[in-house]
């Protein structure tokens, strides 16, 4: 059998994610190779699952030399590598008919894409070698961000249609990577300090870290001494080092170095894009219209240049439209907020911008058709969204309208029944909205919060009783005791009892801030013309109000902060409608 295929892989600890990884690619593959470095959990139990070619390696800080372990253990024609949290895309059979195309190619790059956000389909992709002849020598080099080495350029091929992605890792366990990264980067260029691949690495990670001013150096001197024969590092080089700039605020670089390269790689979207997020942010807005425009232009660059997806796409559209309502050509921007929602319905910041101008213009119940004609409320992230935005600008019946259509095609998620509950407490129908609430399970992360809403719908509608009641309910939980202690404290008060029984001590910072958040959602009611009239509003704001001016000596100037804050929101929504702060009424 010619051109048979073996999955090498090196894993610790991967137990969550080696299940997923090996079922994306066991049908593809003749043959499965696992080598394990000292993991403490069930990997091996879940690697046994789908071979019997499972081997031990002795850590030895070393990645190259546990991969080569591997391969030395592989008996396939071609090798593909995958670590345990990364999947291979591809249709069935189409890795065979790859490997079987072309008898002069050794090796082939694929694409690897590496998420930013799930929620709203933002990645980048690079291109990786990770599928090559066994036994021609081939092998891997480097401690740490380790390479296969290919001297022959020509028998380096592109794959095309199949892609190897990541998953979605947790910020925190990204920047333990990125930190066990580091550490074992310093020490190799402490050995190779003209290493200007290792100099790449480094930089990556400390922009990874959030820390640009580290990265910078890092990053100038790879663009700088890389040549276009690794146009797989300096593409990729150049794209992090425009990044790094524009985050330190150093426009006027990234611009003279976008010009600079645009004639050099005049097909690289990326450059067109962040040279225009630079025009943008320097409120250049006509110049970042002429580079954002040239990014969509390109589209989906050429796979050899290192690619964050939605530059060329609905993140140039995004931008666009900020631009253009910037310059008070709102219709523009209008159609440039929807075309980003067009190309990707799951970034969902466009659909703040566009309530916000709609809002502004046309008023709120115009707002509401407008969302629903165009379609944007029969997805749950974005039905959610804007009832969120119309709930915070004062208008929660429109909110819950927001959500009605979700109810009928059956979305009804968690995160939408809370929702649902709290926009017909805040418009009004107080016993409705109680019966959702009461839908959240106690194991739920919205649990507390549902009580806190429930209990503020209680006291708003008189029923005392039944609110003190859920507050002794509530202070079983210690996630809940200190607003349970203001509850008691409200209802107790309104049932005639001093207010201040309950607040024990001088400075009560905890009762204080439990009574802010209480107030805050008082403020949120806002009955529509079906809604249920509330004459007990007054007196349990007043009541709030003395509950934390009462709390602690910093009471009054909290109080005063809060209403300052309530005050200079309305101001920026009013500069907004009007046209200081967006477009040109």
């Amino acid at each position: 059998m010619k051109n048979t295929i073996t999955l090498v892989m090196i894993v610790k600890n991967e137990s969550e994610n080696l299940g997923t990884c090996l079922d994306s690619v066991r049908d593809q593959v003749d043959e499965i190779v696992i080598v394990d470095t000292g993991s403490t959990d069930n990997t091996l139990e879940v690697a046994a699952k789908y071979t019997d070619k499972v081997y031990f390696y002795l850590w030895d800080e070393d990645f190259s030399a546990a991969r080569n372990y591997a391969i030395a253990r592989a008996g396939g024609d071609w090798i593909l590598f995958l670590d345990a949290d990364e999947s291979l895309v591809c249709e069935p059979g189409q890795l065979k008919e790859l490997v079987s195309r072309d008898n002069k190619i050794d090796a082939y790059m694929l694409p690897l894409d590496y998420p930013i956000a799930k929620s709203t389909d933002e990645y980048n992709r690079f291109l990786v070698l990770r599928l090559f002849r066994n036994n021609k020598g081939y092998h891997f080099k480097g401690k740490i961000h380790e390479q296969v080495v290919v001297h022959n350029h020509e028998v380096v091929g592109l794959a095309d249609n199949i892609f190897i992605k990541h998953s979605m890792i947790s910020p925190k366990e990204r920047n333990r990577k990125r930190g066990r990264n580091l550490t074992a980067l310093k020490k190799a260029i402490s050995e190779e300090p003209d290493n200007y691949f290792l100099q790449y690495y480094i930089g990556v990670e400390w922009l990874g870290l959030g820390k640009p001013a580290r990265a910078l150096p890092f990053l100038q001197s790879a663009y700088q001494n890389l040549t276009d024969n690794h146009l797989l590092f300096r593409a990729p080089s150049l794209r992090y080092l425009l990044i790094c700039l524009n985050a330190l605020g150093n426009y006027d670089q990234t611009i003279c170095l976008s010009q600079e390269t645009a004639f050099k790689y005049p097909d690289y979207t990326d450059i067109y894009y962040l040279g225009g997020i630079a025009f943008e942010e320097k409120a250049e807005y006509k110049l970042a219209i002429k580079w954002l425009e040239q990014a969509v232009k390109c589209g989906v660059p050429p796979v050899i240049y290192s690619h964050m997806n939605g530059t060329g796409g609905f993140l140039a559209h995004y931008h666009l439209g900020f631009c253009y309502e910037k310059l008070g050509q709102v219709d523009v921007a209008q159609e440039c907020y929807e075309r980003a929602l067009e190309v990707n319905d799951s970034y969902i910041y466009p659909v703040c911008n566009l309530f916000l101008l709609m809002l502004g213009r046309f008023g709120p119940g115009y707002t509401l058709n407008y969302f629903k004609k165009k379609g944007y409320l029969k997805k749950s992230d974005l039905a959610l969204t804007v009832a969120d935005l119309f709930f915070n600008s004062g208008y929660p019946g429109l909110a819950k309208g927001c959500l009605e259509l979700l109810e009928e095609i059956s979305h009804k998620t968690e995160e939408v029944v809370f929702q649902l509950g709290r926009y017909n407490i805040y418009s009004g129908r107080f016993q409705m909205g109680l019966n959702y609430m009461v839908q959240i399970p106690e194991a739920s992360d919205l649990f507390t919060t549902a009580q806190t809403h429930r209990a503020v719908a209680l006291l708003l509608a008189g029923r005392f009783k039944e609110g003190r009641n859920l507050g002794l309910e509530m202070w079983k939980n210690k996630m809940s005791k200190d607003t349970a202690r203001a509850v008691l404290t409200l209802s107790n008060f309104m049932q005639g009892e001093e207010i201040l029984r309950y607040p024990a001590k001088v400075n009560d910072l905890e009762l204080m801030k439990s009574s802010i958040t209480l107030l805050d959602m008082c403020y949120h009611y806002l009955p529509d013309r079906d809604g249920q009239r509330c004459p007990y509003l007054n007196q349990v704001i007043s009541i709030l109000e003395k509950m934390i001016t009462g709390s602690s000596p910093d009471g009054y100037l909290t109080l005063e902060q809060y209403y300052k804050n309530k005050s200079n929101n309305l101001k920026e929504f009013f500069n907004y409608k009007f046209g200081t702060g967006g477009f040109m009424a």
